[in-house]
């Protein structure tokens, strides 16, 4: 089964643009994509769950949704956690540096604390703020934490300080969505255990079959593809509620 790990109904680009659930249906369709974990940002926190919701109605054997806070909420995100994840049985969280105004480690923490409690994943993207990624991974060592892009989607000093905190910090995984340095992926599964990756696409604006093709050129196992493409993945996440 092949899950791609980060799917925007609302994505971050310039345009803020929304997708339906046809149109990522298909690019899923067009790359053999089995299932999705799909997020909105760029809205408030109950917005882009309510947004999300509707996406993951349309279809829910193929999307799984994961809850989306803006941190800056505080109690509100907290409570935003509690009907997505908690009433609506949600089965991860996404967060993103772009929507806070500084890196504050000290607002992301309490939302780290109820993914504990909770038993999900965490995915961020930490935006270039990197000491975020290593804080998150040290102070709540029972979090189970993804972080986006290989850690730095452009910056090849930024994915080695992650391949290093991925080695360092058993807690620490790392999304392979929306690489522009994909000679670092190769790399990456050379220097770190293969259970610490997880595909994702950054679609359905990214093709998903663009993304995955990255992972098809670097001559893994079969039994180690299918770690990345989502054995990983469902380790990780939370249980069904």
């Amino acid at each position: 089964m092949i899950i791609d790990c980060h799917v925007h109904v609302k994505g971050g680009d310039i345009y803020r643009r929304e997708f339906r659930p046809a149109e990522i249906l298909r690019t899923m369709d067009e790359a053999g994509v089995d299932q999705s974990v799909i997020f909105s940002i760029c809205l408030p926190s109950r917005a882009s769950n309510d947004l999300t919701r509707d996406c993951y109605e349309a279809c829910p054997e193929r999307f799984i949704p994961f809850a989306h806070v803006v941190p800056g909420e505080g109690n509100g995100a907290l409570e935003e956690m509690e009907r997505a994840v908690g009433e609506w049985g949600w089965r991860g969280l996404k967060v993103h540096r772009g929507e806070m105004d500084e890196a504050d480690l000290g607002l992301l923490l309490p939302l780290g604390e109820k993914c504990v409690e909770y038993d999900i994943p965490m995915l961020i993207d930490v935006g270039g703020a990197y000491e975020l990624s290593c804080g998150l991974a040290s102070a709540l060592p029972e979090l189970k934490l993804i972080i986006a892009h290989l850690g730095a989607p452009q910056d090849e000093k930024g994915v080695d300080k992650h391949l290093v905190w991925a080695q360092e910090f058993p807690n620490l995984h790392l999304d392979l969505s929306y690489c522009h340095v994909p000679w670092k992926i190769p790399e990456a599964f050379q220097r770190v255990p293969i259970e610490k990756f997880v595909w994702g696409s950054d679609g359905p604006i990214i093709h998903p079959a663009i993304e995955l093709k990255k992972i098809e050129v670097c001559d893994l196992s079969a039994g180690d593809f299918d770690l990345v493409t989502g054995g990983n993945l469902l380790r990780l996440l939370g249980p069904e509620r």
